[in-house]
């Protein structure tokens, strides 16, 4: 395995010339071709640039198995098991300051950012470290690269920074077919990225790769999980029949199932019962989803269950809800759904016509829902806008948020001109 490129890195990093380091050692143009990595230098010409840069250049080391190792600990975090995580992180971060193996270095940090993502660290802590990865990015081998991406794309995610999110994604997929690996998971999150930007269209064609990839490995597990996700975006695009008909399936199955599908499979139900008007059988449903206890989607099943009490005029147990919904969203800093509890609230206490309610919507919601990218809620408000100003007979500013809803249509699907 070449090592220019790290020479390379750790040169500019110290403000050294190519002449600087070669003195004594090899010619510039020798350097040159080993930092470019068209040639394939001897063991002591790599000791001797090593030693100049106080660094190690071992090509020797086999970091197959420890290759190995760290990519089933990124198994283990997949998990949520902590313990047996952190258990296994303290055993590698020890063989990390170990090692003088480059490689396996940058494929360390790299699984340890999901690990520091996945347990809750302190933003700053997330932050600095993948600064740090985007230093070392230009040295990793393909494999890194590949999880690097995949990485970043779950770190803006989080951030709610959806079309940075999908950005890093598409890279993971460009680099996918030049790694000796298979992830059940990656078409899947093409999906579901796919689906928050409101384009469904390619959120199913991933969705339905994902299906077909999860299949072809046999992984229960992963096919359940893309089954459902393949009826929650019949559900957005109204399909509610075919949708109802596959969870049912799977709800059949609800001994076999992990508590974390079991809750959505009950959401998804109480959904289509809620878009069928069916509200009793859509409040058993929801109620059973929260009874899973899954609180990562716990917020998704108390904002429908919200909708179905205010159908029923249930008002007080729709006040406890909101209450309820508006304490987890700040517990999980879910901006997202701070801000949809609050406008579900001033709908419930009819204040939506309000300046104070417009100005807030205007000012931070929708900039908020913009600069993510979460195209679904975005034509949403532009809804709700052009219906307030509409109901206040600004009937000019009504129709330039319809007309913004119209031109999100118009620039999706290719529309012939007929005039």
């Amino acid at each position: 395995m070449f090592q220019g490129k790290l020479i390379k890195y750790h040169r500019t990093r110290k403000k050294m010339t190519q002449k600087e380091l070669a003195t004594g050692i090899c010619s510039v143009s020798y350097l040159s071709k080993i930092e470019n990595e068209t040639i394939e230098p001897s063991q002591d010409v790599l000791q001797l640039l090593g030693d100049r840069l106080h660094i190690s250049l071992d090509m020797q080391e086999d970091n197959q198995d420890v290759e190995q190792r760290l990519l089933d600990w990124y198994s283990i975090i997949k998990t949520n098991n902590y313990e047996k995580a952190h258990e296994e992180y303290q055993k590698l971060q020890k063989y990390y300051h170990l090692t003088n193996n480059r490689s396996i270095k940058n494929l360390f940090l790299t699984i340890e950012f999901a690990y520091l993502m996945t347990f809750g660290h302190d933003s700053k802590i997330i932050t600095s470290h993948y600064k740090q990865l985007c230093e070392l990015k230009e040295l990793f081998s393909p494999l890194t690269n590949y999880y690097f991406y995949k990485l970043e794309s779950l770190y803006f995610y989080n951030k709610n920074d959806l079309v940075n999110a999908l950005e890093s994604l598409k890279k993971a997929e460009r680099v996918y077919p030049t790694i000796d690996q298979t992830d059940l998971t990656l078409y899947y999150n093409l999906a579901v990225f796919y689906s928050r930007a409101d384009q469904m269209y390619k959120s199913l064609h991933y969705a339905f790769k994902a299906l077909q990839e999860t299949q072809a490995n046999y992984d229960l597990i992963e096919i359940t999980r893309t089954f459902i996700l393949i009826s929650t975006l019949y559900i957005r695009i109204g399909e509610y029949d075919y949708a109802e008909k596959e969870l049912l399936k799977l709800k059949k199955e609800e001994k076999n199932i992990i508590p974390e599908f079991n809750a959505l499979i009950y959401h998804n139900l109480g959904y289509i019962y809620y878009q069928y008007k069916e509200y009793e059988r859509a409040m058993q449903h929801l109620k059973t989803s929260l009874a899973f206890n899954q609180s990562k989607h716990q917020l998704d099943t108390i904002y429908v269950l919200c909708l179905v009490y205010q159908s029923l005029s249930y008002f007080q147990l729709l006040d406890e809800m909101i209450e309820s919904g508006k304490n987890l969203a700040k517990k999980q800093n879910s901006i997202r759904y701070i801000y949809k509890f609050y406008i579900l609230e001033m709908k419930k206490d009819q204040l939506i016509y309000d300046l104070t309610f417009i100005e807030k919507l205007e000012g931070d919601i929708i900039p908020y829902f913009k600069k993510a990218g979460d195209q679904y809620e975005l034509l949403r408000l532009y809804k709700l806008l052009g219906d307030i100003y509409f109901h206040n007979r600004q009937y000019k500013k009504g129709a330039e948020y319809y007309q913004l809803t119209h031109q999100f249509y118009t620039n999706t699907f290719r529309v012939e001109d007929y005039l």
